[in-house]
């Protein structure tokens, strides 16, 4: 069994060495059609899942499948049949990604010529990718996400990347995705040249991107309620007897406590941001009506300790009606007037 194995590998070994043996040498240095004219490569893409977005480290992690297909005329009837030889056998536009972190491939380096000439590549990408979000309507907000391909060595008048047609590359997209927390949209292709400086050359690319939205669900429990019920028990002191300063103080002081160390906790979900978002304006506006309710508590004790025992009752039934109003406003200012 071993041996038959072993004979297997060897005649695949031997098979691959001819293939590669019958192309010429030149084919696997210049590019096809380097008379002045591009070279044009047909790029299809099928985006297999999206499993993560990550915004305190602005990335997402994707699965990707990459078809390169161009036309060498060199290579016009060396086969006789679709072969498969090793990829820097011949000419390939060596396909980078530019916003790449961490990516791991899973076909082999292979390229398949057909008798006319055709070379046709295919690739699985996972891993990483970069993408810079704008964070200014967290969470309501919606992100535009992208895989940037590049020709390393070839401007757009050398390498040109066209998509390939829809009526041939079908769906670009899983129906769905793994990832529950966003909504992503359809996929959108196209040329795009890349410039490392804005004078510089241009670089040949081909850009994949899609949109996202945040589903509101998951923050409406994991914030929005957890802070409403932090914010309420902080109006438990307006029920309190002003003479009764330890407790009220007590109530007033623990909510405030708790309120700062979970904005530490979804701190951590965001970069480090120079500028406020919607969800950083909220908190900030409750964490103020937490800090009103503790005045309020020394407001009312030192009127009772006054002899002023109406007015610090009168403060305390106002209280119960204006502060839960003033942070339904703050809800309405935060996620949907501003």
């Amino acid at each position: 069994m071993k041996t038959a194995a072993f004979g297997l590998l060897l005649a695949a070994i031997f098979a691959s060495s001819i293939v590669s043996a019958t192309i010429p040498a030149e084919v696997s240095g210049a590019r096809p059609t380097g008379d002045g004219k591009a070279t044009e490569v047909a790029v299809g893409t099928f985006l297999i899942d999206v499993s993560r977005i990550d915004g305190a480290d602005q990335s997402f992690t994707a699965d990707l499948f990459v078809l390169l297909s161009w036309h060498d005329a060199r290579l016009e009837g060396v086969f006789e049949a679709t072969e498969r030889v090793p990829l820097d056998s011949v000419w390939n536009p060596r396909i980078q990604i530019i916003n790449r972190r961490q990516i791991q491939t899973t076909f082999p380096d292979q390229a398949e010529i057909a008798p006319d000439g055709t070379v046709t590549t295919r690739q699985r990408y996972f891993g990483t990718f970069s993408s810079p979000l704008e964070l200014h309507d967290f969470p309501l907000d919606r992100q535009r996400f992208s895989i940037r391909l590049v020709v390393p060595g070839y401007g757009p008048d050398e390498v040109r990347l066209v998509s390939v047609p829809p009526e041939v590359s079908g769906d670009q997209r899983a129906e769905v995705f793994s990832i529950s927390d966003w909504d992503l949209g359809e996929i959108s292709t196209q040329p795009a040249p890349f410039r490392v400086a804005s004078a510089g050359r241009g670089i040949s690319g081909y850009e994949l991107a899609f949109d996202g939205r945040r589903h509101i669900g998951f923050w409406a429990g994991k914030a929005f309620i957890s802070v409403a019920i932090i914010i309420a028990m902080s109006w438990v002191v307006f029920w309190i007897d002003p003479k009764y300063i330890a407790p009220r103080l007590s109530v007033a002081v623990t909510s405030m406590l708790t309120l700062i160390a979970y904005r530490f906790l979804l701190d951590g979900l965001l970069p480090r941001l120079s500028y406020l978002t919607r969800m950083d304006y909220f908190l900030i506006g409750s964490t103020l009506l937490v800090l009103l309710t503790v005045i309020q508590v020394v407001v009312t004790t030192s009127a009772e300790d006054r002899d002023h025992g109406r007015r610090a009752a009168r403060i305390n039934r106002h209280s119960r009606w204006v502060f839960p109003a003033s942070f339904l406003a703050l809800m309405a200012l935060s996620f949907w007037l501003i």
